[in-house]
This record gives C-alpha cells, structure tokens and sequence, in this order.
C-alpha cells in the first residue's frame, strides 16, 4: 500500500510539471531575424557604402590605374631587347605600388570594421527592442545557420529593419545638431 501510494505520488508530481513546462513553452515566444538582410539592406549600409566610396574611391582608382600602367609596362619588358635598367625600374615601381596598395587597404579595413562594429551595435539595439515591444523570450539569427524552418509569424527581419533605420535616422539627426552646435564655438575662436 505504501509503495502504491508513492508511485502515485511520484506519477501525478511528473504530471504536473510536464503541464506546467507545456504552459511555459506554450508563453515562450521565439523570433528569427536574417541578421545579412539587415546588414546589407538598412539605411545605416547603404550610408557606410557610400562614406566608403566617397572617402576611398579616387584612391581605389589610382592605384588601380596604377597597376594597369604597371602590366602594360611588364608586356613590354617580355621583349628580349629590354634594358636591365628599365627592369630594374618596373620593380621598383611595382615594389611601391604594392607598399601604397597595403596601406590603403589598411586605412580601408580600419574604417570598415568600425563601421562593422556601429552596425553591429545598432542591429542588437533594434533587435532588442522590437523583441521586447512585440513580446519575444528569444530572437534567433537565421543566418548563422541554425535554423532549418521558422513561421513566417515568427520572422522579425523587417521589423528589426525598420528599427534599424529608424535608430540611424536619430542618430543621423544627432550628429547634425552637435555639428550645429559646434559650428559657434568654433567660429568664436
């Protein structure tokens, strides 16, 4: 009698918290968000593109007209009659061109993982809170791979989109009214 009365005890505490984990995954909300749609699509990348082909464009040009410059040079040097002299000069010169070619990717890279890193920060922000207006528990990223299938109720990508502009925009609002702020002191000087 006494083990029935365990065993029947045991049974129903097994019960109850298999009903109370199906409550608690019942009211677990998870989301999915394509973290690369948002990267390349929001307002904030298509902005980093730009301030990248702005700032390193003509450079980019030159050096690749540089290097064009440098292959017509090298098919002149097959010709048996070339000078040691101007061989000579074609390494200097493609010696060089490869030292400035590192330095602006350098300077490129610099610039790019900053941008990478305000992105980064700007998208967990956005994500964060449209997760927390619309009631997820968990926001997962498509993209990286574990995720085979998701409702499309569950999709938060271009809500956390929308975010994602919407936080570039203040933030762009920001900056120009600090730069409107600085302009007196500066001209006080």
């Amino acid at each position: 009698m006494r083990k029935f009365l365990v065993l029947t005890l045991v049974a129903l505490f097994a019960m109850a918290s298999s009903v109370c984990a199906a409550d608690n995954a019942a009211a677990l909300k998870i989301g999915v968000v394509d973290m690369q749609t948002v990267a390349t699509q929001s307002d904030p990348a298509k902005a980093g593109r730009d301030e990248m082909e702005k700032k390193y464009g003509k450079e980019r040009e030159q050096l690749e007209s540089e290097g064009e410059k440098l292959r017509k040079r090298a098919e002149k040097l097959k010709d048996p009659k070339a000078s040691e002299e101007s061989k000579l000069a074609f390494l200097r010169a493609k010696q060089e061109l490869d030292q400035k070619t590192r330095t602006f990717m350098r300077k490129v890279e610099q610039d790019e993982v900053k941008l990478r890193q305000e992105m980064v920060t700007m998208v967990f922000n956005a994500t964060y809170a449209v997760a927390q207006r619309k009631n997820f528990n968990f926001v997962v990223d498509v993209t990286a791979g574990g995720v085979l299938y998701a409702e499309q109720s569950m999709d938060l990508t271009q809500d956390v989109l929308a975010e994602v502009n919407k936080i570039f925009k203040e933030q762009g609002s920001k900056k120009a009214d600090d730069k409107k702020a600085e302009k007196p002191a500066k001209s006080g000087k």
